[in-house]
């Protein structure tokens, strides 16, 4: 029986709170509402496309007030207006998606809607083709009840090529969750097809994936569980755990399970609401929404060990309080240098949300530094920031799920 790995050492523990203030260059690119059809309400952030172009979804708005997959073209000149253009209203096909785009290598878009008559689906945008300037809807796959409903976004393996199976998870069935692929057809116009790859087994192990999964080297794939894992006062159906998944030997067999490491309220919190982050030399890097040591969550890290069969070592690197001003973080993204940014949808200077900053010390054991790169005011710059992306140059973009001059959301811009 695999044992769980509970005995994480926890080094670099540095709290501190609150996280200091910081002036950046806020810009507002577009306010949701502002034309006829418009989405509203963006969900998971934004992709970042190949000329400086961003696609998201809305939950909602769009021609039949079911949602819309976007795009927002940057202007010819500097400082002039971002262009929105609803590249697909959802209605029949799929219905308020909410769980982010991934893109593909040929600019194909990625994701899931909910439920098509009775289940949620996962779906393909195509770009133009020709002279066309219409993108191409596909429904790529119907998931079942036996399936289970999708918990988090859809990714591609590492490394990413042409004609790639795309991963998520499930929370069910049998209320344990599932890991499945989605392999693309062999020939165009045939049918995907989905595989179960592991099903959860609860208790020890963990149950409820969330968020989506990260890709490791070798076909791995790492994620997190909200259930399962160290049981107690705390959490009676478990804290939640951060695992692996590793491909078998050979094909068609069973894929193997490892617990990295299980969640621990007081220490690193639970309740984490997005997957994994992957960084240089293999360190994970997530975040968790409640009962850290300091009362709110916590941006943890796991670095493998140097020996094998031997624990990852954890460092808290910020311990998130109950003071409005310094809130529970939901998404992460790695930037140079290891400095890690990330979103609250609270918190902040007014208690509309936050964009944040993790710098890492310049020393090994120091303290990691914090830095609020933005207080959302539920103004022109929107509420409840729900994931961001970077730029090449370090420019930050997301979107805010409420709030600008239509209150049903926004997509900002962070330059340093």
């Amino acid at each position: 029986m695999r044992m769980l790995r509970n005995g994480a050492v926890i080094l670099g523990v540095g709290f501190i709170l609150p996280l200091m203030l910081s002036a950046q260059t806020f810009t507002t690119l577009y306010t949701f509402g502002s034309q006829t059809y418009d989405g509203a309400n963006p969900q998971g952030g934004a992709v970042l496309g190949p000329q400086g172009e961003l696609y998201g979804i809305t939950a909602y708005g769009g021609r039949w007030d079911h949602g819309t997959v976007y795009e927002l073209v940057p202007p010819a000149s500097p400082g002039g207006a971002w262009t929105e253009v609803v590249l697909h209203s959802f209605s029949a096909d799929g219905l308020n998606p909410s769980l982010g785009l991934v893109m593909g290598p040929n600019g194909s878009l990625y994701g899931v809607a909910g439920p098509q008559s009775t289940r949620e689906v996962a779906f393909k945008l195509d770009p133009p083709a020709g002279t066309s300037t219409d993108w191409t809807y596909i429904v790529i796959y119907q998931f079942t009840q036996a399936d289970g409903n999708p918990s988090g976004g859809l990714v591609f393996g590492s490394p990413l090529g042409y004609g790639q199976s795309l991963y998520g998870s499930t929370d069910v069935p049998n209320g344990k969750g599932t890991v499945f692929r989605l392999t693309p057809p062999s020939l165009a116009g045939g049918a995907w097809t989905q595989t179960t790859l592991y099903t959860f087994p609860g208790g020890s192990m963990g149950s409820i994936p969330v968020g989506s999964l990260a890709a490791g080297l070798g076909g791995a794939l790492f994620g997190m569980t909200t259930d399962g894992g160290r049981i107690n006062e705390f959490c009676p159906i478990g804290c939640g755990t951060v695992f692996s998944l590793t491909p078998p030997a050979a094909p068609g067999g069973p894929w193997t399970e490892e617990v990295l490491h299980a969640l621990a309220p007081k220490v690193d919190g639970n309740d984490p609401e997005a997957g994994m982050v992957i960084g240089p030399g293999g360190v994970l890097y997530g975040a968790t929404q409640v009962n850290g040591s300091e009362g709110g969550g916590t941006v943890f890290s796991l670095t493998p060990p140097t020996a094998p069969g031997t624990p990852m070592t954890e460092s808290i690197l910020h311990a998130f309080g109950l003071a409005p001003a310094d809130h529970d973080p939901s998404a992460l993204v790695l930037g140079p240098n290891g400095v890690l940014y990330g979103t609250t949808e609270l918190g902040g200077a007014s208690n509309y949300g936050a964009v944040f900053e993790l710098a890492p010390p310049a020393s090994p054991g120091g303290s990691w530094t914090g830095t609020i790169l933005h207080s959302f005011t539920d103004g022109a710059d929107g509420r409840a920031p729900s994931g961001i992306a970077l730029g090449p140059d370090g420019t930050l973009y997301g979107t805010a799920l409420t709030g600008g001059t239509n209150s049903v959301g926004t997509v900002f811009v962070l330059t340093p």
